[in-house]
């Protein structure tokens, strides 16, 4: 499993500001790289396309007219073939003529298309020649940046597999954008390139140019539980348990690594054969799960006032400062409230993600609690959805993401399940019918009469359903919204 922790980091080797300027070059060079790689394959893909059009529609010209010179020649083999029995025949003499002569212009004309369409695609070519010149992305770099091969191999390997995606979700279609790389993106590093560790009871990562780092832990009576599992951790990877993969290191007033690794996932938990939680996404209550051999256990996680509450308030600062930049035509004055406005972007975006972890850690802490080894989640359509203020305010894509590392960390499953009419079906007698849900908290059955809270029997009928979505690829595609309010650092994605 991968997953990412970051890592706060000291330099304790060399010149320090010598240290920090490579890190911004690279840094800056490697955003314009991103952004001209990425340009590069569209621009490529888009000239090869143009040559196999090119080519293609040479290529049905010259069958259409050699089609019709192969009628000509047939009609005149026939003619020809009438004028040697009568041979006195003058008039069936001149067809024969005129076939021929029509023979021989269709001929002409199947080379003159052939030549010209010949020369129109060696044209095309040469002008595709001149947009790809360079065919390999890492001579692109090298020739115009002075960056770190490993720097050069990650960009490589991230804007192919970038490029790769956006255009399997559209890109040509116009529902995915071109990407635009930020200067703000962290410098991605190789795993090859880092070797940690110890050295009397300090942790140290050993990075590339002969830079070396020092982890920093800071003892505290409220982060001594943190760093106890973070010095685990750490020993974990000397010890060669977990792996260390492709990385990031930040600069954001402090020195901060995303140190990816692969643990392995964990089958110590013994689970119920069979036991299932089923989990509603609702509006009230953003998460309630109930297990399905067990319907007397239920928990409601969340509350969605709370929530609300302080995303709106965020929000509200947002616009008001949002309002008064409109106002402002330059100068200092803007930068400030620029920043400010940055500041409030990011207090927003770290509320949502630590709430969602709240949420996401709750849930399969009850799964184990419980010996559920399944989690069955519904999937909402985002048509249904985008209207409702709950995925307004709240990135659920994200959270579905934690819920799933999380719960595999722990040897989980989790299962998509379609979700619809598990709102107005009964959990008790399966009876279906409009009107159910009489308002958003209670359930009524009309059949039997069975009453119960609405979140509570959805998740009862979600943890029974078979009905399963076997990839979450139209999730994906379907909250594309959601998955722009992330903001995740690319590279961890």
């Amino acid at each position: 499993m991968i997953t990412v922790r970051k890592l706060k980091l000291a330099i304790v080797s060399g010149n320090e500001n010598e240290t920090y300027q490579f890190l911004r070059n690279e840094m800056r060079n490697q955003y314009k790289a991103l952004n001209i790689s990425y340009s590069h394959l569209y621009f490529e893909y888009i000239a090869q396309e143009k040559i196999k059009h090119s080519n293609e529609e040479y290529q049905q010209h010259l069958t259409k007219y050699t089609e019709k010179a192969q009628e000509k020649y047939q009609n005149y083999l026939k003619c020809k073939g009438k004028a040697e029995v009568f041979k006195d025949d003058q008039q069936l003499q001149k067809r024969v003529e005129k076939a021929r002569d029509d023979y021989n212009k269709a001929q002409e004309k199947v080379y003159k298309i052939e030549k010209q369409y010949s020369k129109k695609a060696s044209e095309i070519y040469q002008k595709a020649v001149g947009l790809v010149k360079q065919t390999r992305i890492g001579k692109l770099i090298n020739s115009k940046f002075d960056l770190h091969y490993d720097t050069v191999d990650r960009i490589t390997s991230t804007v192919i597999s970038h490029f790769t995606c956006d255009m399997k979700a559209g890109l040509l279609n116009g529902k995915r954008n071109l990407r635009n790389y930020k200067e703000t993106n962290p410098l991605m590093i190789r795993a090859r390139s880092m070797v940690l560790y110890e050295e009397s009871g300090d942790y140290f990562i050993k990075w590339i140019k002969g830079i070396t780092f020092k982890v920093i832990l800071l003892e505290s009576s409220k982060q001594r539980a943190n760093i106890n599992e973070l010095k685990s951790l750490l020993v974990n990877i000397i010890e060669g348990n977990y792996k260390i993969c492709d990385s990031s290191i930040a600069i954001n007033k402090k020195l901060i690594l995303n140190l990816s690794l692969n643990i392995p996932v964990s089958r110590k938990n013994s689970f119920m054969k069979g036991r299932v939680v089923g989990l509603d996404l609702g509006l009230r209550i953003p998460a309630y799960v109930s297990i399905n051999d067990k319907p007397y256990i239920r928990k409601s996680i969340g509350s969605i006032e709370d929530f609300l509450k302080v995303r709106t308030q965020i929000q509200s600062q947002r616009k008001r400062l949002q309002k008064a930049l409109q106002s402002t035509r330059g100068g200092k004055g803007k930068n400030k409230k620029l920043q400010g406005l940055n500041r409030i972007k990011e207090k927003e975006k770290n509320f949502v993600n630590t709430y969602n972890h709240f949420i996401s850690s709750k849930i399969v802490q009850f799964a184990l609690k419980n010996q559920a080894g399944i989690i069955h989640m519904e999937y909402l359509e985002f048509d249904r959805m985008k209207n409702k203020s709950l995925l307004r305010n709240w990135s659920y894509y994200q959270l579905q993401q934690m819920i799933e590392y999380k719960a595999k960390r722990e040897g989980i499953e989790v299962k998509y399940i379609d979700a619809h009419y598990t709102s107005q079906t009964c959990s008790k007698c399966n009876h279906y019918e409009l009107g159910q849900r009489e308002i958003q908290e209670k359930f009524s059955c009309k059949s039997c009469g069975f009453n119960a809270n609405a979140d509570y029997n959805a998740s009862q009928n979600i943890a029974n359903s078979i009905k399963f979505i076997t990839t979450n690829k139209k999730i994906i595609e379907e909250l594309e919204v959601e998955e722009k309010q992330l903001s995740l650092d690319f590279n961890g994605s």
